[in-house]
């Protein structure tokens, strides 16, 4: 059921009146029982016009959504016997899993607004992939709610990014992955040379396996496999090509591998006997949660971003979520938002976005115009508050002021009217009411309308 089915107020039928139609009307009226009706109507249409409700133990003035005057308040009560009347929220009308927002708050308060977007994509066997900065929270989450799960950080799993893959698409993924200072076609052909050489002397390709072959020593690893009748004739020609277009560019390349490998370490430690495959896990159908570390591992996240768009361009499907890494971090991070269906938190999504880039705008409109839900926890920055009341939109209040008295005298009656109708467009949710959200309690956003509820994990 949607926004108004739950409302204490909630007459569907009723038709909006506009400010003009309601002065008209109030001329007209002849007795307080015409005026009451339409004080009603009035109020009926400011209800509907603005679409916000509120749990009724939540303090409305205290959030600046209700004035003093009663009269003036168009904010519904949200009737609901559930303890997770915010989640249910979230939920919405559909079994599939749909876009989310969830931004501001603490860590903990994020997760639990993610429950329905996870819950939602394994009861329908969709796979997850989540992009996180080490947080525990959403681990934990994801393991009371999936229905099978891996974590790959130093801790759990390692992430054995080029496992079962072709050298052509490991030599792809590394060609994308470099710098663009860095990246030409002969840097190339040189990972391509490396990538033949490795795969037939150490079998499994590893980030570590790639750092610490020594560059300098390639042509003369190529010559004495051809020597010694491990490379044919027609094989030496084509490794050597590469490494011939390719072999100006060894500092470049030997630099960018060590720096990748350092910020692999950093995080996933070394090649332990607990490697895990991306694609295996998909196959499984659960929830793959890879942690990034810092956003300052640039060149992993891109490597990781990568193999991921790699694995859509063929075909595999899966939901995505991406905690707490800012989208302008990496030019290709908001191509994964495309996919069937993407969940994006972030303590300040605003931020996250523009990273000081004209790009941000564009993101702003194409992300929110894809998802179903925005759920917004208290915002420090007065800019990300301004920015999100705005995209909750405004409407049309009506605000009247009427007066009727009559005076009686001796065969005679005058009736006295004081007479004001105005119409003025106003928020729905001021940017100080998105300041002043206090711990756990959001503002809850969907095609039905706007919900204050607290969110709290079931």
């Amino acid at each position: 059921m949607g926004l108004f089915g739950n409302m204490f107020y909630g007459a569907s039928s009723a038709s909006l009146w506009t400010g003009n139609m309601i002065y008209t009307a109030l001329q007209n009226a002849k007795t307080k029982k015409e005026v009451r009706e339409l004080y009603n109507r009035a109020s009926e249409t400011n209800f509907k016009n603005r679409s916000v409700a509120i749990l009724p133990s939540i303090n409305k003035q205290q959030l600046l959504l209700a004035s003093g005057d009663p009269s003036e308040n168009d904010i519904y009560d949200y009737q609901s016997n559930s303890s997770t009347a915010a989640l249910d929220y979230i939920w919405g009308e559909s079994e599939e899993p749909e876009g989310i927002i969830v931004s501001g708050g603490q860590p903990s308060d994020r997760v639990c607004a993610l429950i329905p977007f996870v819950h939602k994509a394994q009861v329908k066997e969709i796979p997850v992939v989540a992009l996180h900065t080490g947080n525990v929270d959403l681990e934990q989450m994801i393991s009371s709610h999936s229905r099978a799960y891996e974590f790959i950080s130093r801790k759990d799993a390692y992430y054995d990014v080029f496992r079962g893959l072709p050298v052509e698409d490991i030599a792809y993924l590394l060609y994308e992955t470099m710098p663009q200072d860095s990246t030409n076609p002969a840097a190339e052909s040189l990972l391509h040379a490396l990538l033949e050489i490795l795969s037939r002397t150490s079998g499994n390709i590893t980030i570590q396996s790639l750092a610490a072959f020594p560059l300098l020593s390639l042509k003369s690893k190529i010559d004495e496999m051809h020597q010694s009748g491990q490379l044919s004739a027609d094989e030496y020609a084509e490794i050597n090509r590469y490494y011939m277009s390719g072999s100006a560019e060894s500092d470049s390349v030997r630099i960018f591998l060590n720096k990748l490998n350092r910020q692999a370490e950093a995080i996933y430690g070394k090649l332990t006997s607990r490697p895990c495959n991306v694609k295996r896990l998909l196959n499984q159908k659960g929830v793959i949660a890879i942690d990034v570390g810092t956003t300052g591992n640039d060149i992993l996240l891109s490597l990781v971003i990568n193999h991921l768009l790699l694995l859509q361009a063929q075909g595999r499907e899966f939901a995505i979520l991406i905690d707490n890494v800012p989208l302008s971090k990496d030019p290709k991070l908001s191509e994964l938002t495309r996919c069937k269906a993407c969940a994006v938190s972030n303590n300040d999504f605003i931020s996250s976005l523009y990273g000081g880039e004209k790009r941000g705008e564009d993101l702003f409109s194409e992300i929110t115009g894809s998802v179903s839900a925005v759920v917004l926890f208290r915002h420090a920055s007065g800019t990300s508050c301004q920015k999100w009341s705005e995209h909750l939109g405004t409407y049309n209040k009506i605000h009247i002021r009427y007066s009727l008295s009559q005076s009686k005298a001796f065969m005679n009656s005058n009736d006295s009217r004081g007479l004001s109708v105005e119409e003025k467009e106003e928020p729905r949710v001021r940017a100080e009411t998105i300041n002043k959200l206090p711990n756990g309690l959001a503002c809850i956003h969907t095609i039905d309308g706007t919900l204050f509820a607290e969110v709290a994990c079931p």
